[in-house]
């Protein structure tokens, strides 16, 4: 009797023989169709499960404990429809929220060293939001139509839909009323896969967290990027969010892995400055920096405008978080500072003193060389983007943020031989001399900081012999996930066709879309590998990748690091 016709006899005819107290719990997630019954295979015998009460993906059931082996089907009636393609070990105790077809369930998470310690201002609190252990799963159930639409016109879409959100990890599921979805970024939303917000109910926080992103990871075929940027920053003692990965469904339909991070906002300021005690908490304004106003063309470079706050009120920057009561919700702090760096001092023995008034000189610092080790091309030095300053009350000081670090580790579109010269003077963004960094290395002791720190960075974390095994043991954790993402449906059209097309004549790009750093060819470059999308996990990771604008990841630190240490003769 073949296998198949074994499992439906063993599904019409199941009796169980086992007695309760040999029974053990299985749990699975998956996503069943609608006349489809799920079941857990205990030695070739076939026990069918239950939708659970928490989520329409989590199925439960009791069943023997196996002898040899288990793993879940999915029937349609008495037919077999699919069942996983591996076996799995016996087990003696109620198994976790096993997720279908993955071949494990929790893994030594990878780890890089604490190279410098947080920075004195920081106080984060203690969260289970990212467990990197594991691969939670998101679950989000909406107004289709209103999903559609979103899907549909991504450029156009301000909608934020109510849903109802499900938080499946190995040990729990929660659930979530009325969370609040809508899609994030700007250029994120050029690509067939979108990036989200979610935003929880003041009083149902997930992990003491109530803002967070969804990023798609679609920019990035190692898939590792962001999360290797993240703990790098974690491991030099930066305030940012952490990462970490989720399966992600909607309305039952799988939409791929993405990256949890956390949202600057509220209640993010006192979690990672004041352990989450609000009560304790006076909160200053947060302010982001979006590169270029459409507006008044004007760049979020830090430049002084003048003493009027209203000037700097376009889109080049934004509140992102309002103060506490009693502060004034302007631009006024924002202002001050950037006369600051207009006219500030750059020599005597209390120079620093001077500056720390004013920024917490390490936030600088320490951001400004990762920008440069790690290759922000969107970052502030690049294209006057991705970064927040933070008005700490309590230090009456700026604290430097950095965020949304995709185009990093050589995905870029500006020239990725400018970021690889060991030179930071060649770094692309240098020549247009943003403030803070150009005035910051006119001071002998900062810039001496900042070239110490370059190198010992370099020389103990950000090296092929420190990031390689951590790079190999990302990959194996997400290698199965990496395959399943790429045979999920898109649900959005790529507007980068349009650019990939100019390959083929280039008369079809208008060059004045491009401002400098962003250069034409690489940026184009992008357009086509985001339309042919030929370049796996392997690829990316180990090499050749075949695209200007995509390095290797391998490959950027390794020479990364041997250029920086040349240029700066600590080889």
């Amino acid at each position: 009797m073949s296998n198949t016709l074994l499992l439906v006899a063993s599904f019409i005819a199941f009796v169980s023989a086992c007695h309760t107290g040999r029974n053990i719990t299985y749990n699975v997630v998956l996503s069943a169709g609608e006349q489809q019954t799920v079941a857990v295979v205990v030695d070739s015998k076939v026990f069918p499960l239950k939708q659970s009460s928490h989520s329409v993906l989590l199925y439960t059931g009791e069943a023997p404990r196996a002898k040899k082996s288990y793993n879940y089907a999915k029937f349609n009636g008495s037919e077999l429809v699919e069942q996983e393609a591996f076996l799995r070990d016996a087990v003696k105790l109620n198994t976790p929220n096993q997720f279908y077809n993955r071949t494990w369930d929790t893994v030594k998470p990878a780890k890089l060293p604490n190279t410098l310690p947080p920075m004195s201002a920081m106080n984060r609190v203690k969260s289970k939001l990212h467990l990197n252990d594991q691969i939670v799963t998101i679950h989000i159930e909406a107004d289709e139509a209103a999903i559609e639409r979103m899907h549909k016109d991504p450029m156009r879409n301000t909608e934020k839909v109510p849903t109802k959100l499900t938080y499946i990890s190995l040990n729990e599921a929660q659930t979530f009323a009325d969370v609040e979805f809508e899609l994030a970024g700007n250029n994120a939303r050029w690509f067939s896969k979108l990036t989200y917000n979610l935003k929880f109910p003041k009083k149902q926080l997930l992990a003491g967290y109530r803002s967070l992103k969804l990023r798609s990871l679609i920019t990035d075929p190692s898939y590792i990027r962001e999360k290797t940027v993240y703990d790098i920053m974690q491991s030099a003692g930066v305030a940012t969010t952490q990462f970490s990965y989720a399966r992600v469904y909607i309305n039952k339909k799988p939409y791929g892995l993405f990256g949890i991070v956390e949202n600057y906002k509220n209640p993010w300021l006192e979690n990672e400055f004041a352990n989450g005690q609000k009560e304790e908490f006076e909160r200053g304004i947060l302010y982001q920096g979006r590169s270029r106003s459409f507006t008044t063309n004007l760049s979020s470079n830090l430049e002084f405008r003048g003493d009027n706050q209203t000037l700097y009120a376009d889109d080049s920057y934004k509140i992102k978080v309002d103060p506490a009561k009693g502060q004034p919700i302007d631009y006024t702090r924002l202002m001050e500072f950037t006369k600051f760096l207009a006219n500030a001092p750059t020599t005597g023995s209390d120079v620093v003193n001077q500056w720390e008034k004013h920024i917490d000189t390490q936030s600088m610092v320490r951001n400004l060389a990762l920008e440069i080790l790690l290759g922000f091309a969107d970052g502030y030095i690049s294209n006057a983007n991705n970064f927040y300053l933070y008005d700490n009350r309590e230090r009456q000081q700026f604290v430097f943020i950095p965020s949304d670090t995709d185009y990093s580790l050589g995905s870029t579109f500006t020239k990725l031989s400018d970021m690889w010269t060991g030179n930071y003077h060649d770094f692309p963004g240098m020549s247009l001399k943003r403030p803070l960094f150009q005035k910051m290395l006119e001071v002998p002791q900062l810039k001496k900081q900042f070239e110490e720190l370059l190198v010992k960075l370099t020389k103990e974390l950000l090296n092929p012999k420190r990031m390689n095994p951590y790079i190999d043991s990302l990959v194996n954790m997400i290698r199965e996930d990496v395959t399943w993402d790429q045979m999920v449906p898109r649900y959005a059209e790529s507007i980068l066709k349009d650019v990939g097309a100019g390959q083929q004549d280039p008369q079809n790009v208008d060059p004045n879309m491009f401002v400098p750093p962003t250069d034409m060819e690489t940026t184009i470059d992008i357009g086509m590998r985001a339309t042919l999308n030929n370049v796996n996990l392997d690829m990316a990771v180990n090499g050749p990748t075949g695209y200007i604008s995509l390095a290797p990841v391998k490959e950027w630190f390794a020479r990364q690091s041997e250029a920086t240490l040349k240029y700066l003769n600590a080889a």
